[in-house]
């Protein structure tokens, strides 16, 4: 599961809500006070209109005190009723400005009413009166963060933890905040001190998990997601990372990785097979289709640059496009995909029960998962199928292992027939082309290869650090030694990135002189890398997938080792793709021997690179038409068929 993955992740489940206020405190007359302690007996009850009244009583009796408004206004937020909740919230702090419950519960129940500037106000004036108010921290911690304001949620969980250094949930929001800031280390060093205090818990031992994959310790890794999973057998989140986990290592087989699928299947999946069909849709095979794209990450991710271009190019005529996002954060990537869809759906907060009945009642004819078990996925309500025809596309390639999505879309080159059929739940749905992207206007242009000016030749891998196996440094380790005085420049270096890689370099006796180490850096910063390296190399078995793409774009090729699944081929199906087939390899020698050659021929190189544009933007633009003109395809004859079969039953 990604790391950059929703606040359910990192942030684990809201903070219980705080007990009915003690307001008898406030309130001067006995009449009033038993009335208030009668209401908050019936409260616990869960006898609300009892309550209700019992609070009204005492307001009446005492109009200028909070005590009965604070308990009138929780006894309302309980309800759900939230404008009510808020006008008696607002009244108990006009008569008492100094109220902690009031300003506590008030900022809580303009959360829930979508009034984020008057929670924040609410929840301002608390830590002013009150600093050491333990439970707001981590309400207001998540309501910053939701509205792009990292720094200031990682400010405010620090002051947090200044107050209450035990409490462990703070050292664990701090953890989730680094790791969405990229610090993993720093993560790692937070979750630490969570777990000094506490015995740890199945999200804090997924999230470690997540920050040791970041940091390439895999197999640690994956020890701290199956200790998770066996905490929490009944969390999909927890069962997905793992999930996820497994996919980026080359000691798990194919048939392993699908059998683990199959258990996620079998422990959710079984138990909603009742709520399929019964479908309202209209059979009508050639009307406009409603379609509904599913994801997290209709932001500053990665997937932005592949889904654009499609959502840019769907024929309207045809298509009315949904788009569903389930991640807290709206950035300005979210606005310019907001502004390519006809409907934009916030899911975050609406369970995967109520989000399949949406998707139903919105009467989505095709569904799509951008997402597969990476974070922020909603693969528990598409296993409750609220549309006729599912698919999987994009986000994770490989098998979800829901029979409720019918369709894996992916291309011959990725999935050659006869070669992963047997691994997937879903059939695959093989496309002329299967992808499309967009590179960042903030590009700079491709420049010389800069081994041609005498300088020591530069290979690069700029992929995530995950992704970086033993195997492949080994392989890299052969391919320095082949190629004197070159050097190795690795993107994305944490402390723990540097001190891993040096050390298996060390083991195949190359030194860190050898190797180049850069931060993680902006996306300017890092596309403007590109000028030093004059090869990439592929990381396996997970391949790269936008970083490859922006690699080819800025005139860097990359030596490709096939594969035997779809997260193994995404380098060689590039590279064959704009015609340069001699940058694949099909065994680990033939990867060491055409990195070799190329970088022992600048010249030749030099050439490759400055061509790498124009045929990044040709392909780009026909991808860009391509892949919608037969994802379009795909749908209308996937949709006559199942009118077809319905009509027929």
């Amino acid at each position: 599961m990604n790391i950059l993955g929703s606040v359910r992740k990192y942030f684990g489940k809201t903070a219980p809500s705080a007990p009915p206020p003690s307001a008898e405190a406030q309130v001067v007359t006995v009449d009033a006070g038993i009335l208030i302690r009668e209401a908050a007996a019936e409260l616990g009850r869960e006898r609300y209109a009892e309550a209700i009244a019992l609070y009204e009583k005492a307001i009446a009796a005492r109009p200028e005190a909070a005590g009965g408004y604070i308990g009138l206004g929780f006894t309302h937020f309980r309800l759900g009723q939230l404008a009510p909740a808020i006008t008696a919230l607002q009244n108990a702090v006009a008569r008492d400005p100094q109220s902690v419950d009031g300003l506590y519960m008030l900022g809580k129940a303009c959360l829930a009413a979508g009034q984020g500037d008057s929670a924040e106000q609410a929840w301002q004036k608390l830590h002013l009166l009150e600093p050491a108010f333990e439970h707001v921290y981590v309400d207001h911690c998540l309501l910053l963060f939701s509205r792009g304001k990292a720094d200031e949620a990682m400010a405010l969980i620090s002051k947090g933890i200044d107050h209450h250094p035990q409490n462990a949930n703070f050292h664990f929001y701090l953890g989730n905040l680094l790791a969405e800031a990229g610090d993993y280390s720093g993560a790692l060093n937070a979750y630490s001190a969570a777990r000094a205090i506490v015995p740890p818990w199945p999200d804090l031992l997924s999230n470690i998990a997540t920050a040791l994959r970041q940091t390439g310790q895999l197999d640690a890794s994956i020890e701290a997601l199956k200790a998770a999973a066996d905490l929490a057998p009944d969390s999909a989140p927890i069962l997905s990372n793992y999930l996820m986990g497994i996919q980026y290592s080359d000691k798990f087989s194919k048939q392993e990785k699908f059998d683990a699928l199959q258990v996620f299947a079998e422990r959710f999946e079984s138990q909603l097979l009742g709520q399929w069909g019964n479908y309202r849709n209209d059979t009508n095979p050639d009307r406009k289709l409603k379609i509904g794209y599913v994801s997290g990450d209709f932001r500053n991710h990665s997937l932005a640059f592949f889904i654009e271009p499609v959502l840019r190019n769907h024929d309207r005529s045809a298509f009315e496009i949904h788009c569903y996002y389930s991640h807290p954060s709206f950035d300005n990537v979210s606005a310019n995909i907001k502004a390519l869809a006809d409907q934009w759906h916030d899911i975050f907060q609406i369970p995967d029960e109520a989000l399949a009945q949406k998707i139903r009642a919105d009467g989505i004819d095709i569904l799509i998962d951008l997402s597969g078990h990476t974070g922020h996925n909603r693969l528990l309500a598409f296993a409750r199928k609220p549309a006729p025809i599912q698919m999987t596309w994009l986000g994770y390639q490989a098998s979800t292992g829901l029979r409720a999505i019918d369709f894996r879309v992916t291309d011959e080159a990725m999935d050659p027939t006869g070669t992963s059929e047997a691994y997937h739940s879903e059939t695959l749905l093989r496309l002329p082309i299967s992808g499309a992207f967009t590179p960042s206007p903030q590009s700079p242009p491709v420049n010389p290869l800069s081994a041609l000016d005498g300088r020591p030749f530069m290979f690069g891998c700029l992929n995530n650090p995950s992704k970086i196996t033993d195997e492949a440094i080994h392989l890299w380790a052969r391919i320095l030694t082949g190629v004197p005085n070159s050097q190795l420049m690795i993107g994305n270096a944490t402390a723990d990135v540097i001190a891993r890689i040096s050390s298996l370099f060390a083991l195949h006796h190359v030194g860190v002189d050898r190797l180049s180490f850069q931060p993680r850096v902006s996306l300017a910063g890092y596309l403007a890398l590109h000028n030093q390296i004059d090869l990439a190399l592929d990381t396996f078995p997970y391949n790269g997938g936008t970083t490859t793409f922006h690699s080819l774009w800025m005139g860097v090729p990359l030596i490709a080792l096939a594969g035997d699944t779809s997260l193994s081929r995404v380098g060689i199906s590039m590279m064959n793709g704009l015609g340069l087939p001699e940058f694949c390899a099909n065994t680990a020698d033939e990867y060491v021997e055409r990195a070799v050659w190329h970088a022992t021929h600048p010249p030749e190189l030099d050439t490759v690179r400055q061509s790498m544009r124009a045929k990044m933007e040709a392909l780009n633009h026909h991808m860009a038409l391509g892949v919608t003109s037969s994802l379009e395809s795909a749908f209308r004859e996937q949709w006559h068929t199942w009118c077809a079969q319905s009509s027929r039953s």
